[in-house]
Parts: structure tokens; C-alpha cells; sequence
């Protein structure tokens, strides 16, 4: 039972942080189409610093922290972050590329509850080209070591959808199942947001190597049709973790992005629930709104609950950003979960 989170449901002040994403680098070893990490920035948080800021977030009553960047895992200082943070109370996830996994999994194995693998394709060639590096056989060498070894963690993986491999969602699935992960999830391809770096790199997207065409668009249609009569089992049981109506919101978004329909509604209060921390210190509502702070100045209470922070909010309830209206990743907690700590 947690009042403070059901707080943070019905008002536009924050009584607690339970969920935070923190990139720890913008680096990145991979060169993916859809985002602009490269080369960690200058002044990113020192290990001092993430210290600091892991004591203001656990009394803050964080329950649950995602790894991500750029690519964590290319920051040889993780285990010493993830030990600041090792709690009973706290569940931590890793979101990777998977390419070092294999290397890097023995020295921080006992922290994670959950290890999240982007993988955009079930063979080399599909996710390479989207990846921009030959990195597939070796990510799931990673994923096998993984689930090799004794008391894992639970291991997913994670597939962006978009122009390059939007036709191959069984194929996907089944390479998943085949694996023996625990999960597979999808998401549809971000094209509109400052989002992945391109507002920092100065690199925009391009939006037809990403997006869908008119065709493409219906043919993706039938393709998630057939998809969801097929696997019905497997999103009963949560491997597939988007139900039929997640599935088809991602249809729709595409659709949209093709002039075919209209963006789907969206139901999201991430901005309530959670925050993003840069790997500079800067302070997001989600992955896609703009940062409102830093944690380099004022306690984060204060920071949490500025005027600037506070009208954001209200904006996300009223739903009248236009951000909000085109997102792909949304997060939606209930009164009663958030009272029940189910996020």
C-alpha cells in the first residue's frame, strides 16, 4: 500500500518518485537509423553524483529504477551505481543493446530483476540494417549466457517496429520463443520527438526510411490481424506482452503517420509517476517532453514539484500537448494500482 503514489494520480504534485529512468552515458556502441547516441557527453554525472542522487531518490521512495542510455553497459562503473541502489524495496531493470552483454553480465548479474534486449529483427541481416553494426550473433550470445546461468534474472526482448522489419512480427515472436526468453514486447518507432539524442547530435530523422507507407500501412493492418488470431495464447500468458488492443494502437499510429487515419488516443501519466534523469543531470517528464530541471541544483523534492513541472502535469491531464497526442511509449497507472504499488 502506498498513499503517496495514489497522491500523485489525482493531483498534479509529486509525493513520491517510484519509477525513474536514469541514462547513465549517451554513449553507444551500436549506430541504429532511429537514434542519434554516439559519443557520451561532456559533464555527464559523476559516480559521486549518481551517488548523491541515489540516497534523494530512495528517500523519495523509489520502487523501481531502469538502466538506459545511449548504452549502459558501456559505463564501467555500473555495478558500483547498481550497488547504491540495492534495495529490497527497489527493483532494478536494465534496458541494453545486448552487445556487451556477454562480457560484462558475470560482474553485475545479482542486482537486475529484469534485463530488457532491444532486438529489432530475428536474423542477422534485418537487425544489423537497422542496427548499423554486425551485432546480432554476438547480443544473443549475451542473451544465451544469460539464461544459462543459475538465479537470473527475468530476460526480455524488445522490438521497434518500423519500416525495416514491420512484416516480420511472427517471425519475431518465434525467434523469441525459440531463445527462451521470457517476453518479447513491441513498440512502434518514434519519428516526431527531440528524443535519442537528435536535438543534442543535431541529426533529425528520416522520416521514409522509418515510417510506413499508404500501402504499407494496410498491409500491416492484415499482418497484425493474422498475428493476433495466431498468438492468442501467447498474449494471454504475457509473452507477447501487448494485448490485441495494444497491438492494434501501434497499427494506428502508423496508419496515421501515412495520412491513412487518425493518431489512436492515447492514456498516459508518466509525467505523475516517474521521471527521466539524463546522463547530464537534467530532469524529463518522459522520454519525449522537455526537461523542467536538473538534480545539479535545488533538492529534488523542489525540483519535483516546480511551477514549470506542475503546469506540465496538467497539461498531460488535459491531454492538450501535442506530443502527448503523437507518442508511441506511454505509461498509464491507475489510482488503485499506484495505491497497491502495481507499476
Amino acid at each position: 500500500m502506498n498513499f503517496n503514489i495514489f497522491l500523485n494520480t489525482i493531483t498534479n504534485q509529486s509525493f513520491s518518485l517510484p519509477l525513474v529512468i536514469l541514462y547513465v552515458t549517451a554513449g553507444c556502441n551500436l549506430r541504429c537509423i532511429m537514434c542519434s547516441y554516439r559519443n557520451p557527453l561532456p559533464g555527464e554525472l559523476s559516480l559521486d553524483e549518481v551517488k548523491s542522487l541515489s540516497e534523494s531518490l530512495l528517500q523519495f521512495g523509489l520502487r523501481h529504477i531502469v538502466y538506459s542510455g545511449g548504452e549502459p553497459l558501456i559505463r564501467r562503473d555500473l555495478p558500483e551505481i547498481c550497488r547504491f541502489l540495492q534495495r529490497p524495496r527497489v527493483k532494478q531493470s536494465l534496458l541494453t543493446n545486448g552487445l556487451l552483454l556477454e562480457k560484462r553480465y558475470d560482474e553485475m548479474a545479482s542486482y537486475f530483476y529484469e534485463i530488457i534486449v532491444s532486438l529489432d529483427g530475428p536474423t542477422a541481416e534485418i537487425h544489423n540494417g537497422i542496427r548499423g553494426i554486425e551485432s546480432f550473433d554476438q547480443i544473443v550470445e549475451g542473451i544465451q549466457k544469460v539464461l544459462r546461468s543459475p538465479r537470473r534474472p527475468k530476460i526480455s526482448l524488445r522490438a521497434v517496429l518500423q519500416r525495416k522489419n514491420f512484416r516480420h512480427l511472427d517471425e519475431m515472436a518465434g525467434f523469441a520463443k525459440s531463445v527462451g526468453v521470457d517476453r518479447i514486447s513491441f513498440l512502434a518507432a518514434d519519428v516526431y520527438s527531440q528524443a535519442f539524442h537528435r536535438d543534442v547530435a543535431g541529426k533529425s530523422l528520416n522520416f521514409d526510411d522509418v515510417a510506413l507507407s499508404r500501402q504499407e500501412a494496410v498491409e500491416f493492418r492484415e499482418i497484425v490481424n493474422r498475428f493476433v488470431g495466431r498468438h492468442q495464447a501467447d498474449i494471454k500468458s504475457g509473452f507477447i506482452s501487448e494485448n490485441d488492443k495494444k497491438l492494434h494502437h501501434i497499427v494506428q499510429y502508423f496508419e496515421a503517420l501515412a495520412g491513412v487515419s487518425s493518431f489512436p488516443r492515447n492514456h498516459c501519466n508518466a509525467p505523475m509517476v516517474s521521471a527521466v534523469i539524463t546522463s547530464t543531470g537534467d530532469l524529463l517528464p518522459c522520454f519525449f517532453l522537455p526537461a523542467f530541471g536538473t538534480i545539479r541544483s535545488g533538492t529534488l523534492g523542489e525540483t519535483l514539484n516546480s511551477p514549470a513541472i506542475r503546469a506540465t502535469r496538467a497539461r498531460v491531464r488535459e491531454y492538450s500537448l501535442e506530443r502527448c497526442q503523437k507518442c508511441v511509449c506511454t505509461l498509464s497507472v491507475s489510482p488503485m494500482s499506484a495505491f497497491l504499488g502495481q507499476f
